[in-house]
């Protein structure tokens, strides 16, 4: 499981500029406010919102995705998090954890599965 002082490093990390589709700061802190204790916001390729178990972040799987999307985004600063994998793709990965670790990995409230389309 990655700790809280690793999610701060990451977080500074991605402090920066670079490009996605979400850019207004007021639907990065909407989508922080909503998210449930203990998950993370992240939305796909398409615009649907994911709420992301942190215990999932110590996969190697969605650190390939973190990286993947720093590459292909830039670094979100104060923007939400964009994994460049459609909603379905990400329902796949999140139903493969599910199964794998007996809920622990599932995702949250918000719409169908867990996300909620934006945009």
């Amino acid at each position: 499981m990655v700790s809280s002082l690793r999610l701060a490093e990451i977080s500074k990390k991605w402090n920066g500029s670079g490009s996605s589709k979400v850019t207004s700061p007021t639907a990065a802190a909407a989508a922080a406010a909503a998210c449930p204790r203990g998950h993370f916001a992240a939305y796909t390729r398409d615009g649907s919102r994911f709420f992301i178990p942190i215990a999932c972040l110590a996969s190697d799987i969605f650190q390939e995705l973190l990286n993947t999307a720093e590459e292909e985004f830039g670094s979100p600063g104060g923007r939400p998090i964009v994994l460049p994998c459609s909603a379905d793709r990400l329902d796949q990965i999140l139903a493969a954890f599910r199964s794998a670790s007996g809920k622990k990995c599932s995702p949250s409230s918000g719409g169908r599965g867990g996300r909620s389309k934006i945009w």
